[in-house]
């Protein structure tokens, strides 16, 4: 059935436990899986020189706090004795980020947990997960 999922995780607890089940699936199919995370880019704005080393100090404060979202992920992975690879993505919004990962690695089914936004803020922004939805035409397993 299902070699190969795509498990992205922003460390809340929905897409950690999404990344459990995630695991657990590719456990009992023997399937390996890529779990991935994206850096969000948020505009500076207009800066000057002066504030270039606050913006150095953010990036490296996110860049870090996505090692550790992967590394809770691959750590999951590795109990249940399931292959991993892991991708860190950084050069593209959140859901296109996830659409290039399962792309590179191949995958066959993305697993990702979704934060059960009420329908007012579904229609007024969207969701990371309603978006790979609209331009996927893999399958993909939303959890709550």
């Amino acid at each position: 059935m299902y070699k190969h999922l795509l498990l992205p995780t922003d460390g809340s607890e929905t897409s950690l436990s999404a990344v459990r089940q995630g695991v657990a699936l590719a456990q009992s199919l023997g399937a390996e899986v890529t779990v991935m995370t994206v850096i969000e880019r948020f505009p500076s704005g207009i800066t000057d020189s002066a504030h270039v080393p606050e913006e150095t100090v953010r990036q490296d404060s996110a860049r870090e706090a996505a090692l550790v979202r992967l590394e809770a992920a691959e750590k999951l992975a590795q109990q249940a004795g399931v292959r991993c690879h892991r991708i860190l993505s950084s050069e593209h919004p959140i859901h296109q980020g996830i659409l290039e990962a399962a792309h590179t690695a191949g995958a066959d089914l993305i697993v990702m947990g979704t934060h059960g936004m009420g329908a007012v803020e579904r229609l007024l922004i969207g969701s990371q997960t309603q978006r790979v939805l609209a331009h996927t035409k893999l399958p993909v397993l939303a959890l709550h």
